[in-house]
Parts: C-alpha cells; sequence; structure tokens
C-alpha cells in the first residue's frame, strides 16, 4: 500500500535527520564533525542529522551557490574546500585486501519520502543494519544522486543510491550501489512512482532495502566524506562494484523533480581504494 500527502517540507523534515548522505539535540547539526567528544546517543543522532536533511544555508550543484563556494556559504562547511579527504573519488586501481567481514541484516519496514530540493530522501524504520567487522550500523536513511557521483576505473554510471547507516558512537558508513540504465528496477519501484515534489512527502509500506542491493556484493572501500555540507570526513565508504539497473523512465522520472545532484570528483590523495573479493 502506498500514501501520499502534501504537507509543509519544514514538518515532514523535522526533526532533521546530513548526504547526502544522514533524535534531534539542540545541537546545530551543521557544526558536528565526527571528532565531538558528545554523548554516543546525542552523537549518533548529529550524524544522522548531517546525513540527509536539506541545510540551514542553501546550496546547490551549479552556479554561485555551486560546488566550489561550498565551503564559503557556511563557517561550518570548511571541510568543503579540503578535497583530499572528500568524495566521491574515482575508484581505480583498488588493492585486493583481506577486509572486515561485510553482513546486511535488511530487514521491510515502513519508509517516509521527503524532496528535500538536493534529492529525494528516503527514512528508513529500525530494524535495518550494516554490520562490519562485528560492529552495527543501523540504516537511517537512502537516497539517489543523478548521474554517479564515484567512477569506478574511471566509469561514470547513470545513477548511484547512497544507503546511510549511522552507529551508536555517531561513525558513518555509506553503501553506494551503482546505476545503469536497462530494465526497470523493480525494487525502487514505488520510491520512483511516488517521487513527492517540493512540500509534498510519500509513504510507502513494507520496504524491502535488502532488494537494493546487487546479487554479487563484491565492493571497493575507503575513507571519505559526506557528498554534501558540511562535507563531514572520516565517513566509511563501501561501493558495490556490480551496478543495477533503472529504466531511462524512472530515471527520466528522477531528473523531473530533481535536478542533476552529482558533487564533482574529488582528489584521492594518499587514500587507499581497497578491494573486498569475499564481499560476494
Amino acid at each position: 500500500m502506498r500514501r501520499l500527502f502534501r504537507t509543509a517540507l519544514a514538518t515532514a523534515a523535522a526533526p532533521l535527520l546530513l548526504a547526502g548522505c544522514a533524535g534531534s539535540d539542540s545541537t546545530d547539526p551543521a557544526a558536528m564533525t565526527d571528532g565531538d567528544t558528545t554523548t554516543a546517543a546525542s552523537s549518533a543522532a548529529s550524524a544522522a542529522e548531517q546525513a540527509g536533511a536539506q541545510q540551514a544555508t542553501e546550496f546547490q550543484y551549479e552556479g554561485e551557490f555551486g560546488p566550489a563556494t561550498w565551503s564559503s556559504l557556511s563557517p561550518q562547511w570548511g571541510a568543503c574546500a579540503d578535497t583530499s579527504a572528500q568524495s566521491p573519488i574515482d575508484l581505480h586501481d583498488a588493492i585486493p585486501a583481506d577486509l572486515p567481514a561485510l553482513e546486511f541484516d535488511y530487514r521491510p519496514g515502513d519508509i517516509a519520502l521527503k524532496n528535500t530540493t538536493h534529492t529525494v530522501q528516503a527514512d528508513e524504520t529500525p530494524g535495518s543494519e550494516v554490520v562490519v567487522d562485528g560492529k552495527h550500523s543501523p540504516l537511517t536513511q537512502f537516497h539517489l544522486h543523478e548521474p554517479a557521483e564515484h567512477e569506478l576505473d574511471g566509469v561514470r554510471h547513470d545513477a548511484e543510491l547512497h544507503l546511510v547507516h549511522t552507529a551508536n558512537d555517531g561513525s558513518i558508513t555509506v553503501v553506494g550501489v551503482l546505476i545503469d540504465k536497462g530494465a526497470p528496477n523493480a525494487a525502487l519501484g514505488n520510491y520512483f512512482d511516488e517521487l513527492p515534489a517540493v512540500d509534498e512527502t510519500a509513504e510507502l509500506d513494507d520496504f524491502d532495502p535488502s532488494q537494493l542491493l546487487p546479487n554479487d556484493r563484491t565492493n571497493v572501500r575507503y575513507t571519505g566524506s559526506l557528498t554534501t555540507p558540511p562535507c563531514t570526513e572520516s565517513v566509511q565508504w563501501i561501493v558495490m562494484t556490480t551496478p543495477v539497473q533503472a529504466s531511462e523512465q524512472q530515471l527520466d522520472e528522477f531528473r523531473s523533480v530533481i535536478e542533476q545532484n552529482a558533487r564533482p570528483l574529488q582528489d584521492q590523495g594518499s587514500r587507499s581504494v581497497l578491494l573486498d573479493s569475499e564481499g560476494h
């Protein structure tokens, strides 16, 4: 069952959950960093706030408020200028490595869709998580970028899904799923069917996030940042190397409510990209 209703976006987004990638307390989410030594609960809430909602200061993907100016739009967004530790990057020449075990425990649940003007964000009900080397990180939300933000061996795919997870200690893990144009994506069918316009929200019942992942779980990992302001760093990225498909019509529907929303590639710097071939 799907329900679509109109409401004020400010109401729908409160309390704020950052995205672009993620409770609520009195702390300004834009000012939070992964190094804050608040309690685990408030740290997790602030990290979740950083990973998905529209920021108080506006930003865009081109023009005078585009990526080149993000660091100057707010005092809390200075990290956006340090490209050596930022995301996205070109995931090339990945080094095979024995990486910590990866386990997805995704379960069906109701999700709320909201148009943040930068993406259409799906806020997850509790119950789904990713476990990396025994550390549990609940899935808080997912959202779409079109075209893809990361490149894989120099190839830019048509879109990229970001599944944002926030652990109790506030650390953020983002799972990226690359998307190519092809057959309709059944798992995302209701998401594309009910894309809300600005000032609208929608709800999808019993949505199963496990169907969003490719069957082949081979992945690459690196340490980067959220791809929207405040560009919080020390984010663990896990990007699936096998793309899934979505139809041209589905991606056109997304573009009809959200203009292109991919941040330009950042410098890899001294960071390594590691290949986990045991992830499947």
